[in-house]
């Protein structure tokens, strides 16, 4: 523990700006702990990655994220890009985002103490990433209609009442009539497809959306990632099998196919948009990999 250096990187407008306090007495917890931490606060888009890295390389042990899916995404990437295998850098989550999707495969709890506690009592265990075009992600990595919901919602049409799983659900019904399918070539391991599809969701984790299962057998540690393809549906089917996606129910629908890879290529007729964590993130066409074990973590 003396040899430690932990840093809090808190966006301040998780949570609508409403949990600062929350940050507050994260740090205050962990230094009443013996633990030698610093806090600094995201200014900007990209900011969390940017602090990460100049952390790693200024010997931190243990960057902490307070915020939700997308500061995350951006600290991981930092993280990665810092440091080197020897580094044994920690990543530690406190959730105060829209959505907070990776600590609850983590099972971090939602509550601020209960968070904390994980970080002072908490082990250590390696997760997997995934990596699409050389960007890493932590949960879900989305293609076509998931995008431009995506898109929609981190754009801010959504009415401010709603929030987290509620926003992009008011997207999803906005969108869904005026979206057309996407033509895709995928290739990879033993997936082969070619075609229109009405999206294409690659999980490291289950859940995106705040409580969605679009892939609901990716398991966070197994070197695999897992496709969730649903080819060109109706529109009626959709809204049909929307509810069922918070249990996974969705993937019983004769459009909708699961696979598993570690490498998948995909290609389209003109660039599209690729969105993870909520972030965007590259274009087509795309590599998508593993990166097994890739990431230290503090979980119950």
């Amino acid at each position: 523990m003396p040899d430690e250096r932990w840093l809090l990187i808190a966006n301040p407008i998780s949570g609508r700006g409403k949990k600062r306090h929350l940050v507050a007495r994260v740090l205050e917890r962990l230094k009443g702990a013996g633990r030698e931490a610093e806090l600094r606060w995201t200014t900007r888009q990209g900011h969390a990655e940017e602090l990460a890295s100049i952390a790693v390389r200024e010997g931190a042990t243990h960057v902490v994220v307070c915020g939700g899916d997308g500061t995350a995404h951006e600290a991981v990437n930092g993280i990665m890009a810092a440091r080197t295998p020897s580094d044994g850098v920690t990543f530690g989550l406190v959730p105060l985002g829209r959505c907070n999707d990776l600590a609850c495969t983590l099972d971090i709890p939602k509550d601020a103490d209960g968070a904390i506690r994980t970080l002072l009592d908490g082990h250590t265990r390696a997760i997997d990433l995934g990596v699409v075009n050389g960007r890493y992600f932590n949960t879900v990595a989305t293609l076509g209609f998931d995008s431009v919901v995506a898109q929609y919602v981190n754009d801010g049409h959504v009415p401010r009442a709603l929030t987290g799983t509620s926003s992009y659900l008011y997207g999803t019904l906005v969108n869904l009539f005026k979206y057309r399918s996407t033509w895709v070539r995928i290739t990879g391991d033993a997936l082969q497809f070619e075609g229109p599809v009405f999206l294409a969701a690659t999980g490291n984790t289950p859940r995106y959306g705040g409580a969605m299962r679009i892939a609901p057998p990716a398991v966070v540690d197994d070197g695999r990632l897992d496709l969730c393809l649903v080819r060109e549906v109706p529109k009626r089917d959709v809204i049909q099998m929307l509810p069922k996606v918070f249990s996974g129910g969705h993937t019983r629908h004769p459009k909708v196919s699961l696979h598993t890879f570690q490498r998948m290529e995909v290609a389209t007729k003109a660039p599209v948009s690729i969105w993870a964590d909520g972030e965007p993130v590259t274009r087509t066409p795309a590599v998508f990999q593993v990166a097994p074990g890739a990431l230290r973590v503090l979980a119950p």
